[in-house]
C-alpha cells in the first residue's frame, strides 16, 4: 500500500503567522517532543511533560497517568516501524493550549497488534490533539484518532466501510 499522503516534513511552529509567540513556544515543546519520539530516544521525553500529566482519548481509556500512557508510544516505535510522528497544522488557544492535527506513518513489522501477528502493511492515522501546558511541560492531552482505517490498514478488520453507509 502506498502512503495515503506523501509523508510530510514536520510543520515549523515560527512559521505558523496565526499564533502568539507564546503559542509558538507552546507548539515547538511539542513538535520537539515528536521528534524525539521519532528518533526512539525515549529516555528523553520525560522533560516534556508535566509531572501531573493526564491523558484522554475514548479508544484508550486505560492511558490516563504519564506512566501508563508512554508505554503507547514505545509500543508503537517497536511494533510499527519505522513510526514518524508529524505535526500537519496547530491552533493556539490562549497562553497555555495549542490544538494539533498530526500524522503519523507506520509499517506492521515489530510484533503482534491485537493479535495479528506482523503483516508488513504500511498505513496512516491521523489524529487531533487539545494539549495544554502547565510550567512549560505538557500536562494534558485529549486525542481522537481515524482508528478504524489503522485497523483495516493492519488486517484487524477486513473490509471498509462503504462510501456512504446509509445506502
Amino acid at each position: 500500500m502506498a502512503w495515503k499522503e506523501a509523508i510530510r516534513e514536520q510543520i515549523d511552529p515560527q512559521t505558523l503567522s496565526d499564533l502568539t509567540d507564546r503559542q509558538k513556544f507552546l507548539a515547538q515543546i511539542w513538535v520537539d517532543n515528536q521528534e524525539t519520539l521519532n528518533r526512539g530516544e525515549f529516555d528523553k521525553m520525560d522533560r516534556y511533560f508535566h509531572k501531573d500529566f493526564r491523558y484522554g482519548n475514548p479508544n484508550r481509556p486505560d492511558l490516563g497517568t504519564y506512566d501508563e500512557w508512554k508505554t503507547s508510544p514505545v509500543a508503537l516505535y517497536k511494533t510499527f516501524f519505522p513510526a514518524a510522528y508529524k505535526t500537519i497544522d496547530i491552533v493556539g488557544k490562549g497562553d497555555d493550549e495549542i490544538w494539533i492535527y498530526a500524522t503519523h506513518y507506520c509499517k506492521h513489522v515489530g510484533g503482534p497488534y491485537m493479535g495479528i501477528q506482523p503483516t508488513g502493511n504500511e498505513f496512516q492515522v491521523n489524529w487531533f490533539s487539545i494539549v495544554k501546558f502547565k510550567d512549560d511541560k505538557i500536562v494534558h492531552i485529549f486525542s481522537i484518532s481515524d482508528v478504524l482505517s489503522m485497523l483495516i490498514d493492519i488486517g484487524v478488520l477486513p473490509e471498509r466501510q462503504p462510501v456512504d453507509p446509509y445506502k
